[in-house]
């Protein structure tokens, strides 16, 4: 269910990457499910059944909300989703949380970059002004991806995650796009 603002340009999406469908539930499940209770990537502590995920994967698309994955030879290798910001108040329904998730064996190939860029793009066609990304403090490749894509960390919140006795910092980066509807972010190769 897309809700493509009217009258926004729409840009070519990085390569491979399209709108998801039921179909890849099960990979996009299995995707997020690999850094579940790691305290590094994510912040769940257990993995999510494919009813979970298909709950809020649907409750994303019911809100005119972008969930797209990104395909390499055939296979769903990682996914990007963007959700009201979690502060849902009306003075910021145009702020957006986007989430990337790549599979592991795809990591530091250019996978996260491409989504990133995607959502981006996506934010702008969806109509939302700013994006939000809440990234575990550990989780260094995701905040090279947001900072790759103009993202600044805006918000260190200590010590707020806690997997068992262990407890990890969040961190909040933003990217306003209303300052940069002129100068869109730069696609990387299409080719790589």
């Amino acid at each position: 269910m897309s809700s493509l603002k009217q009258g926004v340009p729409q840009q070519v999406l990085p390569r491979g990457v399209r709108e998801s469908t039921d179909a890849d539930l099960p990979a996009m499940m299995a995707i997020f499910n690999e850094t579940a209770d790691t305290g590094a990537n994510s912040p769940v502590t257990r993995p999510m059944t494919l009813e979970e995920v298909t709950f809020y994967i649907n409750l994303y698309k019911n809100d005119g909300l972008p969930v797209y994955v990104i395909e390499r030879g055939g296979e769903v290798v990682g996914w990007l989703s963007i959700n009201r910001f979690s502060w849902g108040t009306q003075a910021c329904r145009n702020t957006g949380e986007a989430a990337i998730y790549v599979r592991a064996d795809h990591y530091g190939r250019g996978v996260g970059v491409r989504l990133g860029q995607a959502s981006v793009i996506l934010a702008r066609q969806y109509g939302l002004e700013t994006v939000v990304s809440w990234i575990m403090g550990a989780n260094t490749p995701s905040q090279h991806i947001v900072q790759a894509i103009g993202a600044r960390l805006w918000a260190r919140l200590p010590n707020i995650a806690r997997f068992g006795e262990t407890r990890a910092d969040v961190l909040l980066f933003g990217l306003p796009l209303y300052e940069e509807l002129s100068n869109p972010a730069p696609l990387v190769n299409q080719d790589a």
